[in-house]
């Protein structure tokens, strides 16, 4: 850890304490927090030059595989390396390791993770030492990192270190399988993928537009046609309606009518001549 991060790390720990007593210090700690995790996460500066020097490494190269060794990690995968380079034929090409149709990538960056080594772009090879791989803490660890790696297309072989140092003739093997997994997976999501273009392209051929015109206009008369009888119904229902009322309301007045006439002979006598003229 280099002296400027340090520093930061112990001003995290300041505002955090100085954070109980003024709450806003808690946000200074988790900003400068970020910061520090940003710089760690990143590859340092001798990594990225290393990588870059690869990018300048052809065959003709004087010295290219000790380059290359100097990029691994741990004696084990330094004998997987070696395992490939003769198994495969591999040669330096744009910072990677190419031959007989196989790409080998060495320390690369995914999200916040470094994978040992990446074949094909598509299958990550972990070499497990067992130091650092056979706790619970660090097979849950793993399990986590496997998970998220499958989860974004990648699949991922984990060898035991003892392997690559005292068995390299079950190396290959191993990867062979892997590659041949890989490659049906990739093969089945690329026929999926296409299988969905070619469905929505379909979706969009002439005959099919007009058949989803025809049955959206289909649809829509008889949308209407329902709407239609709908209307012509409660205008019945409605006509009905106002029929009985007007019935009821001329019943009541012929009912006030009559009680009227009943009650005046006189009355009576001029509404039978009014009646008789109509």
């Amino acid at each position: 850890m280099n002296a400027n991060i340090s520093l930061r790390v112990g001003l995290v720990i300041i505002f955090v304490l100085i954070g109980f007593i003024f709450p806003l210090s808690f946000a200074l700690a988790v900003v400068i927090a970020f910061s520090v995790y940003d710089d760690v996460s990143k590859p340092t500066s001798n990594e990225r030059q290393g990588h870059n020097q690869l990018k300048d490494l052809t065959p003709t190269s004087d010295g290219w595989l000790d380059r290359f060794e100097a990029v691994c990690e741990s004696p084990a995968e330094t004998a997987f390396l070696h395992s490939m380079i003769s198994a495969f034929d591999l040669k330096p090409k744009n910072g990677l390791l190419s031959g007989e149709g196989l790409k080998l990538h060495l320390q690369v960056p995914v999200s916040s993770y470094r994978l040992d080594f990446l074949v094909d772009n598509r299958l990550v090879v972990e070499i497990d030492g067992a130091a650092y791989h056979s706790s619970p803490e660090a097979v849950e660890r793993d399990k986590k990192r496997d998970s998220f790696l499958k989860e974004i297309g990648y699949e991922v072989l984990r060898i035991p270190a003892k392997t690559a140092l005292y068995y390299p003739h079950e190396i290959i093997p191993l990867v062979t399988s892997a590659r041949v997994l890989a490659q049906l997976k990739d093969n089945e999501d690329k026929h999926k993928e296409e299988d969905r273009v070619a469905e929505v392209k379909d979706s969009f051929r002439p005959v099919k537009v007009a058949s989803a015109l025809r049955n959206g206009a289909i649809s829509v008369v008889d949308g209407l046609d329902k709407m239609n009888v709908y209307v012509a119904r409660e205008h019945e229902r409605k006509k009905k309606q106002i029929s009985s009322e007007a019935k009821r309301k001329a019943e009541e007045y012929e009912k006030d009518i009559q009680a009227e006439l009943d009650g005046s002979e006189e009355l009576r006598k001029q509404y039978e001549e009014v009646k008789k003229n109509w």
